[in-house]
């Protein structure tokens, strides 16, 4: 089927797990009664998810409290008692977790969740983890001292975890890697190569996810400094496109992307972000179907899935719902229009 959508990654947690509508939000429930909660919302999200017609669906990060930090919360050498104050992806400060040692993963972190989901439903299953490079900039590096080094280290530890989600019933695996916007210089001198070591070896479709972030004060301020034209993707698309990866995720909704950059991505999958998070207007159908089409002059339909332009987890759950229902009504117009 042609123009298969998908979310690019959270959905919101249901008000009993953890605070709606906020980032990093503590969760509500503590011990079994968490893990019994998690497993809950799961099955919620998936049922949102289906309900409103998604094709390639997610757990909706429901077991996780950050796209980042739950993961490396995993591993050994990292400090989460005593946190430094970092400048993230160059936009706002935050207390993040430091690098005392050799960072390594003693246990798979999101294999259960996959197994759980592939349980579930007879969809196709996507799991999201976060870039190496992302992660490289979302903690302070007491150890390593080089971004390049840690973020090898990192790679490896994902491809690790990557390989076992797989094996667990992942049908695609997509790396979030926001700090690609911002380190142009990094992500051509070795973001690229972190990335494919991070996806090695892997039979299932890689992804990865490129936005200008959460709809958050920090990241709508950011991109007012943008200007007109959003023209970050323009020297990372030619280098995705050499690249051994799949699918690249991006934001198109009332972004300024100059849309003539999908030409970039020629050969590769291209999840076009059809909805926008920061915005708690519901798109109409019509609206997702101007902007696939919109699309469509640069990337075939076949290579094309619609998408969300980033994560929802500060959205209230009834409009992230709506927002998913439109997202699949305004890919159903444009594939009636195909004859698919």
């Amino acid at each position: 089927m042609r123009l298969q959508t998908t979310i690019a990654g959270s959905l919101p947690k249901p008000a009993w797990l953890a605070e709606p509508k906020k980032l990093w939000a503590p969760w509500l429930l503590e011990g079994d009664l968490l893990e019994e909660g998690k497993r809950d919302a799961m099955r919620l999200r998936l049922a949102d998810q289906e309900a409103a017609g998604i094709d390639i669906v997610t757990d909706g990060e429901q077991t996780r409290r950050h796209f980042v930090t739950t993961f490396i919360e995993s591993l050994k050498g990292v400090d989460f008692e005593h946190k430094r104050t970092v400048r993230i992806r160059n936009r706002y400060d935050a207390d993040v977790p430091v690098v005392v040692g050799p960072v390594g993963r003693g246990k798979p972190v999101f294999v259960e969740d996959v197994r759980f989901l592939r349980g579930q439903t007879k969809r196709p299953i996507k799991l999201s983890l976060p870039g190496p490079m992302t992660m490289a900039d979302t903690l302070y590096d007491n150890h390593y001292r080089s971004r390049e080094k840690l973020a090898r280290e990192f790679a490896a530890i994902l491809n690790q975890e990557a390989r076992e989600l797989e094996r667990a019933g992942a049908d695609v695996i997509q790396f979030d890697e926001p700090a690609f916007n911002v380190y142009m210089d990094e992500v051509a001198a070795w973001g690229i190569a972190t990335l494919e070591a991070a996806a090695a070896g892997l039979g299932c479709k890689t992804a990865v996810h490129i936005c200008y972030g959460y709809g958050i004060k920090a990241n709508i301020d950011w991109k007012k400094t943008l200007g007109s034209e959003w023209r970050q993707y323009e020297s990372t698309f030619p280098l995705l496109a050499r690249s051994k990866i799949d699918q690249v995720s991006l934001e198109c909704a009332n972004s300024h992307v100059p849309l003539e950059l999908l030409a970039l991505l020629k050969g590769k999958d291209v999840m076009v972000g059809a909805i926008d998070v920061a915005n708690d207007a519901v798109e109409k159908p019509e609206q997702v179907a101007a902007t696939i089409r919109s699309a469509m002059r640069f990337v075939p339909p076949e290579n094309l899935y619609p998408c969300t332009n980033c994560g929802m987890v500060p959205l209230a759950r009834d409009l992230a719902l709506a927002k998913l229902k439109a997202l699949a009504s305004g890919a159903a117009l444009v594939r009636r229009e195909l004859g698919a």
